[in-house]
């Protein structure tokens, strides 16, 4: 067996792992959009839960992009986020001058009172300009060098105003036919708050894409072939099996086949597949479904609970007779945990979970 092969699973979040599967479309609709300014991939939102591989994908595309065509804007949403962008195209720009033109122009950037609100200060006079201006200004340099910006921006919120800032200026830099993109990620919930912003209406125009499950049979050759480079293999129905309890969940899958290839076993039998999973699930329920449930209130996690009560799919109906609520009430609360991401549709007047393991977790929750 070839023991030096490491393991090509990474369960760490934020960290574009090397088994990964499921994407590609995504990715390279917006890649192939770069080259045409009229794509309406050319500014994408990305939603799905914790673990979906919304930072993977955002990951993959910066690694995918040459250093020597474009100017790559990649941040996390945020208060400060104005003048971490105005930092990255300082530090894009290190070591190739592209904006050393811009700059001279330029001695300092300060924040205004708001905290969203900016200043410039010109070396030639004592005038003070805006975030927009000074991202145009160093676009115009951009623009002589025909070099390209992208910009990529993760955990998208509506909770600082300096978001609404950005898409706003964004929206006039496309507008001035200015070579920009934007590729955007967050949790469901909160990119519908950006994209349900009366101020940020243009954004709906851009293309959505929500996050699936990968498709088992696409695990399993994942599976299959890492495998297969490490030397071992697995035997029975042992393969179908583990790709089968990933429920095609981005982080499951790397979960799973971290410990699985941990394990160092030439072969691996259904037996072995399971007790991988359940240390799979430690590690699921602490990092992914924890957080989830913390971010819920108490009605939410009241709804939660009562779908524990019958087998999965379980019935609204049932669901609403045991919290004792109207059909009003409890459908309102749906609602919101569809949007969240947390449950889905499975069928007629039928709920399931959509994170994977979600009762299992609930009902240990309730014992607790």
């Amino acid at each position: 067996m070839n023991t030096l092969v490491p393991n090509p699973f990474n369960p760490q979040f934020g960290k574009r792992p090397k088994q990964f599967i499921g994407r590609e479309l995504i990715i390279n609709n917006f890649l192939q959009s770069l080259g045409d300014i009229n794509d309406p991939h050319r500014t994408t939102v990305v939603t799905g839960i914790r673990g979906f591989g919304k930072t993977a994908v955002l990951s993959d595309i910066h690694a995918s992009l040459d250093p020597k065509e474009y100017m790559v804007i990649d941040i996390t949403a945020h208060d400060g986020m104005l003048l971490e962008i105005l930092d990255e195209f300082i530090r894009g720009s290190k070591g190739k001058k592209w904006l050393s033109s811009a700059f001279e122009k330029m001695q300092g950037f300060s924040v205004g009172a708001l905290g969203f609100s900016f200043g410039v200060t010109k070396s030639d006079n004592s005038d003070s300009h805006s975030f927009r201006f000074m991202v145009s200004e160093m676009l115009d340099e951009l623009k002589q060098k025909s070099i390209k910006t992208v910009f990529l921006i993760d955990e998208v919120h509506n909770d600082t105003p300096e978001m609404r800032e950005f898409a706003i200026t964004y929206q006039h830099l496309v507008r001035e036919e200015y070579d920009v993109s934007l590729f955007m990620a967050g949790l469901p919930s909160s990119v519908n708050d950006v994209l349900n912003d009366k101020v940020l209406t243009f954004l709906r125009r851009a293309h959505r894409v929500e996050l699936e499950s990968i498709n088992n049979k696409a695990v399993e050759i994942a599976f299959f072939e890492a495998f297969d480079q490490g030397g071992r293999k697995f035997i029975g129905d042992s393969l179908t099996a583990a790709a089968k309890a990933t429920m095609g969940y981005p982080y499951l899958i790397q979960l799973l086949g971290y410990f699985l290839y941990k394990g160092n076993k030439e072969e691996i039998d259904e037996r072995f597949v399971e007790q991988s999973l359940t240390l799979a699930k430690i590690e699921l329920f602490k990092n992914v479904h924890d957080m989830l449930l913390q971010a819920l209130s108490v009605k939410d996690r009241d709804f939660l609970f009562a779908m524990t009560s019958g087998e999965e799919p379980v019935s609204f109906s049932d669901v609403r007779a045991q919290l004792g609520v109207t059909p009003g009430y409890a459908s309102k609360y749906r609602e919101r945990l569809m949007v969240a991401g947390i449950i889905k549709s499975a069928g007629h007047g039928k709920l399931g979970f959509a994170p994977p393991y979600m009762g299992e977790y609930l009902r240990e929750k309730m014992f607790e």
